[in-house]
């Protein structure tokens, strides 16, 4: 029986419905969860299944209805390892390559497809080093892959290995050569040629995509899970070791030749030809309606239907990649803004803190001034009066206010798409995004915002606190279906919903010491979370320079142009006079008021230029909730609370001034 191979191009990101899909793929296919999980997901391409066509052509379906490119490809059978090349040869036609047995020419505009890997695998340890990187750095659901720049390095520093196949206009292999670096006279490279075996290896794989029509490159031998293509490790510089890896190298280069024969599978394809046939049906009768009339459309659809077939190939000719670049790096997150001290005069926990202060250094004041009897007679008359009570019920009765406002304005903010935000009170929800590479302390968690408490204990063995900090100074963003919006937490009432406890020493999981003496609980908004927010929105005050000063560094660069000051030079005398000068000053500021509004109606991401955060007088709560409810029903029962509290506290005070009274 031949055995066929279901090979999938798996996502970077899982996407949404990823545990339907896996679902699917267990019960209807009877695949296993875990390895479907791995397989679909990452870089590159996986081996799925394999076995009889007619099972995997079920699965193939489903594929092209959750959106994964994939091939159905039978495998050919072993091919021969490509010649090992000792020199090369180069001229306007085409590149010869000097093997043991026999001269192999690879013509100018030939399709070739390029293998270059390296057999020691660094490259699989680089790309693991990278993804523990990125999930640390960039959160769960960013999670980045080497880039092709970096690993053209990386295979360059190893032991690199080029594959070159010269393919005919059926995709068939008509030769093969293998390329070391440094086993081949390099002089045929003329003036490509250096004194670096890598670089001169490099030059080749340059030239064969210059000089080839349809060139297909693939650099991820030792990171795909492919049968018979695996990358053995356990010592490299073992000689067996290497030829098997060598082997494996060569089987991978055939695969790579039946996914380019057999073609990719995708979930539009099968659509695209069908509407297609349907759109050739269509002019055929409106180009000749007595085909209508001669015969039923079952007669003319199949006709339609190759048409459109060799419509479609046609298009997928001319959609073939020519040429394929290494992409740029990606720019990682910049490190966090440093942490700014959050004390406000006009925050209202300042005067708080500060009153209390005062209140502990009157009393240290008094009590050296009066002797202890004054002070206990005080604090006696005070209580006994019913003057604290009072005071303890007038603070509970605001706060109880407090979060009713709260509630109610909670309830009566309609919630809106961050992409349809006005300015003023706003109410969204959406998934935390950070801007920063923000980790958190203890636990190094990639977060959007943490809060780290440190506790001491006392000489009653109560835990008292004996530092705080958090990540209120950095903002992050808020995205939804519709866009995205900045958030700066700065200030607001911020509910997270992870939250982690472990003593000094202690780091993420690796416990060094267990004192009982100090512990800290950090709280954290992990990246990714569902959040709700209700704030303040607001346009960024933007510091860029004002147009007196754009005025005056364009005139000082126009001085320094001679040939732009020339065509001020009216009388043509070589010289600029007052009024020549006049003039270039007025020309400048119009260009300058030009290309300032030019840049003023130019459409900024909203990011860029809407901020949700705090405004005095107005609240900014965050919380690690996707409902509004929970919210509302913890503020009534905050209100609640405090009432109760604030009527009791009333109570105890007029008892205790009409007994003081009496």
């Amino acid at each position: 029986m031949v055995t066929n191979y279901l090979i999938v191009e798996q996502h970077l990101k899982p996407p949404e419905n990823l545990p339907e899909i896996l679902k699917e793929l267990t019960q209807r296919f009877q695949l296993d969860t875990y390895q479907c999980r791995q397989r679909l997901t990452g870089r590159g391409m996986s081996l799925l299944a394999k076995g009889n066509l007619e099972q995997l052509d079920k699965i193939s379906v489903f594929l092209q209805q959750t959106g994964f490119t994939h091939w159905l490809v039978e495998p050919s059978k072993k091919g021969f390892v490509p010649l090992k090349i000792s020199n090369l040869q180069i001229n306007s036609e085409r590149i010869t390559f000097g093997c043991q047995k026999k001269e192999v020419a690879f013509p100018r505009g030939a399709t070739i497809l390029a293998i270059f890997a390296e057999t020691t695998g660094e490259l699989a340890d680089k790309s693991v080093a990278q993804l523990l990187s990125s999930h640390a750095y960039r959160g769960k659901d960013d999670v980045r892959h080497l880039e092709q720049n970096k690993i053209y390095k990386i295979i360059l520093q190893g032991k690199p290995v080029l594959d070159l196949y010269h393919l005919d206009n059926n995709l068939q292999v008509k030769d093969a050569v293998r390329i070391f670096p440094g086993k081949f006279d390099p002089q045929g490279l003329g003036d490509r040629a250096s004194l670096s075996s890598r670089q001169n290896l490099q030059q080749i794989l340059q030239l064969a995509e210059e000089y080839a029509g349809d060139f297909y490159l693939h650099t991820d031998f030792g990171l795909t899970n492919l049968p018979g293509c695996t990358l053995r490790r356990d010592n490299s510089d073992n000689p067996e070791t290497q030829r098997l890896n060598l082997l494996s190298l060569a089987r991978y280069g055939w695969l790579m030749v039946d996914l380019l024969q057999s073609g990719a599978i995708n979930s539009n394809q099968a659509e695209t030809e069908n509407d297609l046939a349907g759109s050739v049906a269509t002019a055929m009768l409106l180009q000749n309606p007595a085909l209508a009339a001669d015969g039923p459309l079952e007669e003319i659809l199949p006709l339609a239907k190759e048409i459109s077939s060799a419509i479609n190939g046609a298009t997928r000719d001319e959609k073939k990649p020519t040429k394929l670049h290494p992409k740029t790096a990606d720019i990682d997150l910049p490190a966090p803004p440093p942490a700014k001290s959050t004390a406000r005069w006009s925050n209202p926990k300042v005067w708080l803190s500060g009153a209390g202060i005062a209140i502990i250094v009157g009393a240290s004041i008094l009590s050296d001034i009066f002797n202890r009897t004054s002070i206990k007679a005080l604090a006696y008359h005070s209580f006994a009066s019913g003057a604290i009570p009072m005071v303890i019920a007038i603070l509970m009765l605001w706060y109880g206010f407090y979060f009713l406002r709260l509630k109610r304005r909670v309830e009566n903010t309609p919630t809106s798409k961050i992409r349809s935000v006005a300015m003023g009170m706003v109410e969204i929800k959406g998934q935390a995004i950070r801007s920063y590479a923000l980790i958190s302390p203890m636990s190094n968690t990639p977060c959007v915002y943490y809060r780290l408490t440190k506790y001491r204990r006392d000489r009653n063995r109560q835990w008292q606190v004996s530092s705080s900090s958090g990540s209120n100074n950095v903002p992050f963003l808020l995205e939804d279906e519709t866009g995205r919006v900045e958030i700066n937490p700065t200030g607001g009432h911020i509910s997270a919903g992870s939250k982690h406890e472990g003593v000094p020493g202690q780091v993420g999981l690796m416990l060094s010491s267990n004192s009982s003496d100090e512990k800290w609980v950090e709280e954290t908004i992990v990246d990714g979370t569902l959040l709700y927010i209700l704030g303040y929105a607001a346009v960024k005050h933007t510091h860029g320079t004002s147009l007196n000063e754009q005025k005056i560094s364009a005139l000082r660069e126009l001085k320094q142009d001679q040939h732009k000051l020339q065509r001020f030079d009216r009388d043509g005398d070589g010289k600029i006079s007052a009024d020549e000068w006049d003039d270039a000053r007025n020309a400048i500021e119009a260009e300058v008021i030009a290309a300032s509004l030019q840049n003023k109606q130019q459409r900024k991401r909203q990011e860029d230029h809407i901020v949700v955060g705090k405004k005095p007088g107005r609240p900014l709560i965050i919380a690690e909730t996707h409902s509004e409810d929970n919210l509302t029903t913890r503020y009534f029962y905050y209100g609640i609370t405090l009432f109760s509290g604030a009527v009791a506290a009333t109570g105890a005070a007029i008892y205790l001034l009409i007994n003081y009274l009496n």
